[in-house]
């Protein structure tokens, strides 16, 4: 829905949306880069990234993924961020929002490695889930069973504990499960 600022005499969107895209650069006259830091970082799901300057962009900027737990308009954010509005887009879904951070789907782009992503803690797996395409099953299997050979602990229990907060920090649930007990017999005669 949009309404008529009669103040501004601009059209404002009230519509709610709960993924956003944001664009921010160190240096602007119209707003302070450690304030948007700041205030991206009071968040409970982001992730952003510093981008290089492409063919048509003339400086290094930033782009942020924010995820909400409520709904609410790109006027609400921009004035939550301290950004101008025409610095914040709604996208339809995580994935695509998350993935553009490192141009995964863009090979035309500048590629980013996953690690130059800073994402908030508590969106750190749901964003790394997005991205379980990365590697293959084979070379899923071989990253558990190195760690299984790499890592040791005085008992199983111990040892497993640690296993599955790998497992589950990586994201490597599917893989797992599928191979679970193989896993688990492995980890058993590493002991």
């Amino acid at each position: 829905m949009k309404k008529k600022n009669n103040d501004t005499e601009e059209i404002i969107d009230t519509k709610r949306y709960r993924n956003f895209m944001v664009l921010f650069y160190k240096e602007s006259k119209h707003y302070n880069f450690d304030d948007i830091i700041f205030n991206i970082h009071s968040l409970k799901y982001y992730a952003y990234i510093e981008h290089q300057p492409e063919t048509e962009e003339k400086e290094p900027h930033f782009h942020a993924f924010i995820h909400l737990d409520t709904a609410t308009t790109e006027q609400a954010l921009s004035k939550r961020l301290g950004l101008p509005i025409d610095k914040i887009q709604y996208v339809k879904n995580v994935r695509g929002g998350c993935r553009y951070l490192t141009h995964i789907d863009y090979p035309d782009k500048i590629q980013y490695d996953l690690s130059q992503v800073k994402v908030s803690a508590l969106f750190q797996r749901k964003f790394l889930k997005n991205f379980e395409d990365i590697k293959t099953e084979d070379e899923i299997i071989n990253d558990i069973y190195w760690w299984i050979d790499n890592w040791h602990f005085d008992t199983y229990h111990e040892k497993l504990k640690y296993l599955i907060q790998y497992i589950n920090l990586h994201c490597y649930d599917t893989i797992y499960k599928r191979y679970r007990l193989e896993f688990l017999d492995y980890l058993k005669i590493t002991l």
